[in-house]
C-alpha cells in the first residue's frame, strides 16, 4: 500500500480525498512540479523548487513549504513507499472554494505530494529513436497565459498529445502563434548542426524546463558545444545532424522523424548518446 502526502498528513493513497469544491478540479486553478531522485538525493532539487516558488508568486499563492520541509516531506514518501529512483510530484491548488469567478481568493491551499518508483521508457526507444508530429494546435501565447507558471491548467498539452497519439507518434512539435518552433506537448526540443546546439528561446512561450537548462550547461561545459538559443522555423529542423527532446522524465530522448522528415537517415547520432551519458553521470547514475 503506499502513501500519499495531503495537507499536512501521510495517508494510505487509495483513501486520499479532495473536495469538488477544490478550485483546482473546477477551475484548474492550482500549479504543480515534478522531482526525481537517485537513491537519497534529489536531483536538481532547488531549481525545482524555485520554479515551485515562481509559478505560486504569479497567482498569488502564499508558500508554506520551505525548501527543507519539502524535501523532508519528498524524503519521508521515500522511506514509507520503499522507493529507490523515485519520482515525484507535488501539486498545489487554490483549494475549497465555491462556484464563481466573484469568489474568495483566499482559501486555505490543497497540497498533494506523490511519490512513487521511476519506471522511465523502454529502452529501444533510446537505441532506435522516437517520431515527432507538429501539432495543428498552437502553444498558448505568453501574453495569453504566463509560461513561467507551471499550471495542471494544461489542456494545450493534451490537445497536443492527443494529436501525437491519433498519428503514431510518441510526441508533438508545437509552434507558436508566430510559427516558431516553440517546444513539446512535455518536451523541450534540441538539435544539433556541426558542433552547435540549437534550441528554442525563452521568447517562443516555452515552459523553461530545469533538464533543460542542466542540458544546456552540460553541452557547454562538459561536450564543447556551443548552445544557440533564438525563434527558429521548421524549416531549419531538416538542416539539423541530429535532433532530441528533454525532460525530467525524458531525460535526453532521440528524435529520428519530424512528420516524414528523416533525421540522421534514421539513426541515433552520437552528440545525444553522449548528452545521455553526462546527463546521468551528473544525477550520479555513472561515476
Amino acid at each position: 500500500m503506499s502513501y500519499v502526502y495531503l495537507n499536512g498528513e501521510f495517508i494510505k493513497a487509495d483513501e486520499a480525498m479532495v473536495s469538488v469544491f477544490d478550485q483546482g478540479f473546477l477551475y484548474g486553478d492550482g500549479i504543480f512540479e515534478s522531482f526525481r531522485s537517485i537513491g537519497d538525493r534529489i536531483y536538481q532539487f532547488p531549481q525545482h523548487y524555485q520554479r515551485l516558488l515562481q509559478s505560486a508568486e504569479a497567482l498569488s499563492y502564499p508558500m508554506t513549504f520551505t525548501q527543507q520541509a519539502l524535501e523532508a516531506v519528498l524524503m519521508e514518501l521515500r522511506t514509507r513507499n520503499a522507493l529507490d529512483d523515485a519520482y515525484y510530484r507535488i501539486t498545489i491548488t487554490r483549494g475549497r472554494g465555491q462556484v464563481g469567478f466573484q469568489r474568495e481568493m483566499g482559501n486555505d491551499l490543497t497540497c498533494l505530494v506523490i511519490g512513487r518508483e521511476f519506471q522511465g521508457f523502454d529502452g529501444v526507444l533510446y537505441q532506435q529513436g522516437i517520431q515527432l508530429r507538429v501539432a495543428q494546435t498552437r502553444r498558448n501565447a505568453p501574453e495569453a497565459i504566463n509560461p513561467k507558471i507551471k499550471s495542471i491548467s494544461n489542456l494545450n498539452s493534451l490537445l497536443g498529445k492527443l494529436e501525437a497519439r491519433a498519428a503514431g507518434a510518441f510526441e508533438v512539435i508545437m509552434l507558436n502563434n508566430k510559427e516558431h518552433i516553440c517546444e513539446g506537448a512535455s518536451s523541450n526540443i534540441f538539435w544539433v548542426k556541426d558542433k552547435w546546439i540549437f534550441t528554442p528561446d525563452a521568447s517562443t512561450g516555452l515552459l523553461e524546463g530545469v533538464t533543460r537548462s542542466t542540458i544546456m550547461r552540460l553541452c557547454e561545459q562538459t561536450l564543447n558545444l556551443r548552445v544557440i538559443t533564438g525563434e527558429f522555423k521548421l524549416q531549419d529542423l531538416k538542416f539539423a545532424d541530429e535532433v532530441f527532446i528533454t525532460s525530467t522524465s525524458l531525460e535526453v530522448m532521440p528524435v529520428v522523424k519530424v512528420d516524414d522528415f528523416t533525421v540522421n537517415q534514421g539513426l541515433v547520432g552520437p552528440v545525444t548518446h553522449h548528452l545521455r551519458q553526462e546527463l546521468h553521470r551528473d544525477m550520479g547514475k555513472l561515476s
